[in-house]
């Protein structure tokens, strides 16, 4: 092998390295991205756990969708440190061998599918929760008015209530004088 062409070939796995450098770049912004909207769902099933307590069945429901979207920022978060891993062998390979930095190149092209396969199942699962989210905020709305209708029932019971309370100690009344006679004095 000439020392042209192996020049060439190590500014062929130098310009790869960059490209794959590039690629691992794009990827933590977009991990960045992901735990960034992790955060925030998890800010917002907090502020619905305390809203809504008589809903602990699906507060629950969304919990374990947050836990396994948390498991899944895990799981690309352990890849990309694999990838990082991946990198500082490949710097240290291209001085031993040519041969074994295509290797190590085509091994990065399958992480980097694995990646964006795992970062479209978490876009997957946030729109899910997001529709989840969003029956959980109907379900609110529904039991709301509920609440109001009972309210009103509440309050139209004791009134009627009132009602019949009145009646009965006039009935009392009349019973007592009924049975006791004219000459006894009525209570009050």
């Amino acid at each position: 092998m000439t020392l042209e062409e192996m020049d060439k070939k190590i500014e062929f796995i130098l310009q790869m390295q960059a490209q794959f450098e590039a690629n691992l770049a794009r990827s933590e912004a977009n991990i960045n991205n992901l735990r960034i909207s992790v955060g925030n769902l998890q800010v917002t099933v907090a502020d619905l756990s305390v809203s809504v307590a008589n809903l602990k069945v699906t507060v629950a429901d969304l919990m374990v969708t947050v836990g396994n979207l948390t498991g899944t920022v895990g799981n690309l978060t352990g890849t990309v440190a694999d990838l990082r891993g991946s990198v500082g062998d490949l710097a240290g390979i291209v001085s031993e061998s040519i041969k074994l930095s295509d290797d190590r190149f085509t091994r990065s092209d399958a992480q980097m599918k694995d990646l964006a396969g795992a970062q479209k199942v978490t876009g997957d699962q946030i729109k899910d929760l997001a529709t989840a989210q969003k029956a959980t905020d109907e379900r609110i709305k529904d039991l709301t008015s509920a609440q109001k209708s009972t309210d009103e029932r509440i309050k139209d019971l004791t009134s009627a209530q009132k009602s019949t309370d009145e009646r009965l100690n006039v009935l009392i009344s009349i019973m007592e004088r009924h049975i006791t006679g004219p000459d006894h004095p009525v209570r009050p």
